[in-house]
């Protein structure tokens, strides 16, 4: 499917440019785009090119501008879309030569960035390829910047975005960092309460956290999902990345009055890496739910052995030989009301030492003797054996993700 300049007009309309002249061109091809400020621009020109610019090259030269439309015409061209800002009086030789070309001229926005006019094209343009509807496309113009940067990491997360170039061209027109990256994610606690809480305060939390960034001095893309605030930025020194999270974390409790945490992935150097990252960063959370950490702001590097056993609690083999070592003790416990598995878990975690054990469990020692007896009569195991030990150990450990 083929996107016209006529769709692009679609797109624009009532905000960010109007079509002045040039109107018997509606069916030109879209393919490409670009944005050009030399004032002789002619060998960089192509078929279906969708010229932008600011006009400030050719500002006042109605001869420039005379020609440019003419190169246009002569390479075939899609259209020119040029703001009037820079130029005294628009010449209107060069409305009536547009017509006569039939090189669809739209005059731009001067108050809209050219972030905005471009996304919804270079969306247009991408997204033709895939066979989109153009009335799904329409929509696109009317997105905030907010709602383009939720887009773009949707996009990337979910792996609809494969092509670097293509990554590339949409992280650039919104002017998202260039490598090397870090993701911020600050989740929230799931319940409807909290869901009508975020709807009402999304904007103001999207600025928040721009403001935020920009103080800290650090370039970064904000994004606002139900549950999540997400920050995409270039990575800096851990103790500025740290202050920017606790702000942006102590700001959001108090705007939505409930409590957040917030998780830092590793360094990363591809947008097609977000998806991975993503995932990677949100373990965090569980990590910190099952571990019972108290902090705030969880960093994935300090978290990594964590990570690790909880991934292996997800295999067949390594949950099976879990419940191989422990499940007798388990039943034990269940049966008996007695706390056996608790204090095998305190013994690993006190590599063996039975007095510190004891002290952490405040215990007697000869209760705990009394209950290491009982483990290793239901176990058949030898708790003084080092081997036999770190393989209790490993279970009771993985044991907390299954």
């Amino acid at each position: 499917m083929k996107i016209r300049v006529r769709d692009i007009e679609e797109l624009w309309k009532d905000r960010f440019a109007a079509l002045v002249a040039g109107r018997g061109g509606l069916d030109r091809i879209v393919e490409f785009y670009d944005m050009m400020e030399q004032p002789d621009i002619k060998p960089w020109l192509r078929e279906n090119l969708l010229v932008i610019t600011t006009g400030y090259a050719i500002r006042n030269d109605k001869k420039a501008l005379l020609n440019l439309i003419r190169d246009l015409r002569e390479v075939n061209a899609s259209a020119l879309a040029i703001k009037t800002r820079f130029f005294d009086e628009f010449p209107k030789e060069a409305l009536a030569l547009a017509d006569e070309c039939e090189i669809p001229l739209f005059f731009l926005n001067n108050d809209v960035g050219f972030i905005e006019v471009v996304y919804p094209v270079m969306t247009a343009i991408v997204e033709a390829r895939n066979q989109l509807e153009m009335s799904s496309r329409y929509r696109i113009g009317t997105y905030s910047q907010m709602e383009m940067n939720g887009k773009l990491f949707l996009d990337l997360q979910s792996g609809k975005i494969t092509q670097a170039e293509e990554a590339e061209q949409r992280v650039n027109s919104l002017s998202w960092p260039f490598p090397p990256l870090r993701m911020i994610l600050i989740q929230t606690e799931q319940n409807p309460r909290m869901a009508a809480a975020q709807e009402k305060d999304m904007e103001s939390i999207y600025q928040m956290m721009k403001g935020a960034m920009e103080r800290a001095g650090i370039w970064g893309a904000g994004i606002v999902r139900q549950y999540q605030y997400i920050c995409i930025m270039k990575d800096v020194e851990e103790e500025k990345a740290d202050s920017l999270c606790s702000t942006m974390v102590e700001k959001i409790c108090s705007m939505l009055k409930y409590r957040v945490a917030a998780g830092v992935s590793q360094q990363f150097y591809d947008y097609l890496e977000l998806g991975a990252v993503y995932k990677d960063v949100k373990d965090v959370f569980r990590i910190r739910e099952k571990k019972g950490l108290s902090g705030n702001v969880l960093w994935v590097e300090k978290l990594r052995y964590e990570q690790i056993v909880m991934h292996m609690a997800q295999q067949r083999e390594v949950r099976a030989f879990v419940q191989e070592k422990l499940a007798a003790l388990e039943i034990y416990d269940r049966e008996h009301e007695s706390h056996l598995a608790e204090t095998l878990e305190m013994l690993s975690a006190c590599r063996g030492s039975r007095k510190t054990a004891a002290e952490r469990l405040y215990l007697h020692r000869n209760t705990m003797s009394y209950r290491l007896n009982q483990i290793e009569e239901v176990l058949g195991c030898d708790l003084s054996d080092a081997g036999q030990l770190e393989e209790l150990g490993f279970a009771c450990r993985v044991k907390e993700y299954m």
